[in-house]
């Protein structure tokens, strides 16, 4: 090769590579749990046309399953010194501790520039709030346990969604005297899929004030109490009759939720995320989902629902703030949130989004956010995640057989050192 012609070329390669540089000299961290279903597919979507229409900045993702990131991947990017620019997070404790640690960035000034808070629903914010600052930026509203059932197994044996948890255990002795699986769960890791059913019913058990403070560990309450026993209790009748899939405890939510895809089990208990995933898993699953049914003698809110807020903070290290603030207004505008909830079938903390839903599904959804009174908080988002482990760890046993005044005794003796 002639050395002109060789400068000519190394000239070009140099112009390219400095071209590039320039429409990439921004990268933006993502960390984030969102790896499965049409959620996935959205996301990768919306950054592909975020990276088209800002083609200074790049999004480099770090996405991790719901387990490992709650529980050590997120901690591990910043107590590693590699902390995220935007991250996504459960609203509530998680967001208080975020701050507290100085993980994350106060935004409260970006939320009133231009009146961005006024795009936002107002039961977004008390999840994304420490005490008048904000830190979080809502996206979804999350219902995080539902009772998803197969319609045409209910149909099959002229079954309708239950009023009273009575009513819900005559369901599961029907199924199973029909020999199909009444309820598949997967409770696998550190336990949360059966541990937020368990809150739930523990609150419509105790009521809500009082489930707030066994949480909190305020004087005078304890894992033992009679009540907490009682709830636990109302599970382990329905392991003793047979009414869950065996090993609980050893496969995942995943492989669970596969199982009532696959129309190996009539109902499944989870969150509301499972719309997304029946979208791209199960087109053709005829479904519906009701809420925990009312408990006989509970002193708790019966119309409650348990949910949160999710949402992204901004790293509170990023050399990108104004970057990472214009990468989540984008993820949050309107147009953006409205073909997520047509794609995904879910809730958006967004305004202008109720109508976008194409998912039948997304009306039960409605129902039960609309029908409730009262939120309850998850244990492992509202609370201290030890706190929150402790009361999983005794649901876990339960499932496994062992008897809730163990199982709790257990528990109490976990977070003593809390007290």
């Amino acid at each position: 090769m002639k050395k002109a012609s060789y400068i000519l070329i190394l000239s070009c390669m140099l112009v390219v590579s400095c071209v590039s540089l320039v429409m990439a000299q921004v990268v933006l961290e993502f960390a984030h749990s969102t790896v499965g279903g049409s959620s996935r597919d959205a996301l990768t979507q919306i950054i592909k046309d975020f990276e088209e229409a800002n083609p200074g900045i790049r999004i480099k993702e770090n996405a991790m399953k719901d387990e490992i990131y709650e529980t050590v991947g997120l901690l591990s990017l910043f107590q590693g010194g590699t902390p995220p620019d935007v991250y996504s997070q459960w609203g509530g404790w998680l967001v208080r501790r975020d701050a507290a640690e100085g993980f994350a960035a106060d935004l409260t000034e970006e939320f009133f520039k231009d009146s961005w808070k006024d795009a936002f629903v107002d039961s977004a914010w008390p999840d994304s709030m420490v005490g008048d600052r904000i830190y979080m930026v809502p996206e979804s509203l999350s219902i995080t346990n539902l009772i998803w059932y197969n319609k045409e197994i209910f149909d099959r044996f002229g079954l309708k969604e239950p009023g009273t948890w009575d009513e819900f255990l005559e369901i599961c002795e029907v199924l199973k005297q029909n020999g199909i699986v009444p309820i598949a769960a997967g409770n696998k890791g550190v336990g949360w899929p059966m541990g937020n059913w368990a809150g739930h019913i523990l609150s419509r058990v105790i009521g809500e004030v009082e489930y707030n403070g066994l949480l909190k560990l305020e004087a005078g309450t304890s894992f033992t109490d009679p009540g907490v026993v009682t709830a636990l209790e109302l599970l382990a009748e329905m392991v003793e009759k047979g009414y869950f899939n065996m090993g609980v405890n050893v496969i995942d939510s995943n492989e669970a939720q596969m199982m009532f895809f696959m129309e190996q089990a009539a109902m499944h208990p989870i969150g509301s995320w499972l719309i997304p995933s029946a979208i791209r898993d199960a087109p053709d699953l005829v479904y519906g989902g009701f809420d925990t049914p009312a408990i006989s003698g509970g002193k708790g809110d019966q119309s409650s629902m348990i949910g949160l807020t999710t949402g992204y903070l901004v790293g509170a290290k990023t050399a990108h703030f104004e970057e990472a603030v214009s990468f989540l207004r984008y993820l949050t505008s309107v147009p953006v949130q409205r073909y997520v909830v047509q794609e995904t079938g879910g809730l958006s903390a967004v305004k202008g989004t109720e109508d976008a839903a194409v998912d039948p599904n997304f009306s039960t959804l409605v129902r039960i956010s609309e029908k409730a009174k009262m939120t309850v908080a998850p244990p492992d988002t509202g609370y201290e995640l030890e706190v929150a482990y402790a009361l999983y760890d005794a649901v876990a046993k339960v499932m496994d057989g062992i008897s809730p005044t163990v199982a709790l005794e257990e528990a109490e003796q976990a977070i003593a050192h809390l007290r």
